[in-house]
């Protein structure tokens, strides 16, 4: 895997063979993080002998995973191209190739731990929700199912016009919807969530989520936001499950990690508890979620999570012209809260930026 190496620039090279302990890599914009998370992974397994199922890598979306999966996959195909045929891969046959990547895919990729938040925590769910029960003693078997927002919706405007009785105009069940998706990504129970909020509105959308908690558990059924917070309090009540998913991730390698809210910290934290083998990659300037529950401090606070960790910065922009790298820079340099980069290109200058002043957003 050396000649491999061989292909990052020194940050990113400093990044993929830190080995033990918490790590946290500061990416730029178009300064490869990707790269950087599928080299580590691919470096970790081939230098450092680490089993394929003991990597758990977390992204935001299916499609960030797929690559990462497909790039680590094309790097092991790459190496053993030159190892059994001596030629680049893309200089085989084509049935050579698949063939090559095929014995990747079930000794390597296969075995990861690689995708969302959501479908990493329902994997885990799928082993260990039987045992867990929440503050009302509701409980959900291994075979429970996971609502769409469309089913959601039509279920929490059935509590509020019939179940209820309550006046759909002045209680909106698609804001209600939204208040109590906050709630869970905050970690806060109906109880909690009425004392927080006080007042009538409060209470009232505080016994619409008690409502629909008991609907769900009668169906067997999650919607999205439990998928996080219930393996959350699963830990929280049960020790020895936890202890098993400790033996399970030797490392944790989680992308995006300023794009976080709260219930995904805490998992990633009880996760990384014992080995405090942790790699995160973000952006404190790229944090575009707090209307969803995001929380720039999950990453501003690393440092303080974890005393002992090492911070790398990913500086070199490989995708903007010198004009925007420093357009941004001039914008982000005002934050005041933020973890100092300097980001540069060696791209050519590029056109000038113009401002353009719109009456609305259509224009």
């Amino acid at each position: 895997m050396s000649d491999l190496l061989a292909q990052l620039n020194p940050s990113q090279r400093r990044a993929v063979e830190h080995f033990c302990g918490p790590l946290l890599v500061v990416a730029g914009a178009g300064s490869g993080k990707t790269r950087a998370l599928t080299f580590r992974i691919a470096h970790l397994i081939r230098n450092h002998r680490v089993d394929p199922e003991n990597i758990l890598a977390v992204t935001f979306t299916n499609k960030a995973a797929r690559e990462m999966k497909e790039r680590v996959e094309l790097l092991y195909a790459q190496q053993l191209a030159e190892l059994q045929h001596g030629k680049p891969l893309g200089g085989l046959p084509e049935f050579e190739q698949k063939k090559l990547r095929s014995q990747v895919y079930k000794q390597v990729t296969k075995q990861l731990w690689i995708g969302t938040f959501h479908s990493l925590c329902a994997r885990i769910l799928r082993y260990d929700i039987n045992k867990y029960q929440d503050e009302r003693g509701r409980t959900w078997q291994r075979n429970f199912t996971i609502m769409d927002d469309s089913d959601v919706q039509t279920l929490i405007k059935r509590i509020v016009t019939q179940q209820l009785n309550l006046d759909d105009k002045k209680f909106n069940p698609r804001t209600i919807r939204y208040q109590i998706s906050n709630a869970k990504n905050l970690g806060l129970t109906p109880n909690d969530y009425a004392r927080q909020q006080g007042g009538y509105k409060g209470k009232v959308v505080a016994e619409v989520y008690e409502a629909y908690q008991t609907a769900l558990a009668a169906n067997n059924s999650l919607d999205f936001d439990d998928l996080i917070l219930i393996p959350v309090r699963l830990f929280q009540q049960n020790e020895s499950i936890l202890g098993y998913w400790h033996s399970q991730f030797h490392h944790i390698l989680v992308d995006e990690y300023q794009d976080t809210n709260y219930a995904q910290y805490l998992i990633v934290k009880k996760l990384a508890a014992v080995f405090e083998n942790i790699c995160v990659v973000g952006d404190d300037a790229q944090s575009i979620y707090s209307f969803r529950g995001a929380n720039i401090q999950n990453i501003l606070n690393f440092k303080k999570d974890y005393p002992d960790f090492k911070l790398f910065k990913l500086e070199q922009n490989y995708r903007s012209t010198k004009n925007i790298v420093e357009a941004a820079n001039s914008v982000i340099a005002r934050n005041k809260d933020q973890i100092k980069k300097n980001v540069w290109t060696d791209n050519g200058e590029g056109a000038k930026i113009n401002v353009v002043r719109t009456l609305t957003d259509n224009e």
